[in-house]
């Protein structure tokens, strides 16, 4: 493909489209495509996509009878981070739930909760949409093509 029609196609993206990076050196890389270019989030202290966080009626049971021994959640030392979220999220048994963490060390009241992963997507996006971004126009060919690429590989559609 040419440079033209590859710049074509990641101009015409028009909703962000969040990719997961994986793991690498010493954190988890995040990309944003939009349609001006991509953003890269470096998370190297936490992740801030969590999930899925899922308990079954019986360990509900056992992590409110723990969490009553403590005047708030955020004072309880038993209970695991991700089950203070789901208890102060109200969570149901059997359900699978996503968080986005925006900053390490967050309060539980700034964390996005949802059944619905793409709800704490398009949080995660909506946090870093002021982030720097790096302009298709100014990268190589090659690296033009890998990102096209990267979103029909993972079936990212423009809308």
């Amino acid at each position: 493909m040419e440079r033209t029609s590859l710049l074509q196609c990641l101009h015409a993206i028009q909703n962000p489209i969040l990719l997961d990076g994986g793991y690498w050196r010493l954190g988890h890389k995040l990309f944003i495509l939009t349609a001006k270019g991509l953003i890269t989030v470096d998370c190297r202290v936490y992740d801030p996509i969590l999930g899925p966080i899922e308990y079954s009626e019986k360990h509900c049971r056992m992590i409110m009878e723990i969490a009553v021994e403590f005047d708030s959640l955020e004072e309880n030392r038993d209970l695991d981070p991700d089950e203070k979220l789901f208890l102060f999220n109200k969570g149901k048994p059997a359900v699978q739930y996503w968080a986005f963490q925006p900053k390490d060390d967050a309060a539980l009241d700034e964390y996005a909760f949802s059944s619905e992963k793409s709800d704490i997507e398009c949080a995660f996006i909506n946090h870093y949409l002021g982030d720097e971004i790096e302009a298709w126009d100014s990268m190589d060919d090659k690296s033009l093509a890998r990102w096209t690429g990267k979103i029909e590989k993972h079936g990212c559609t423009k809308g």
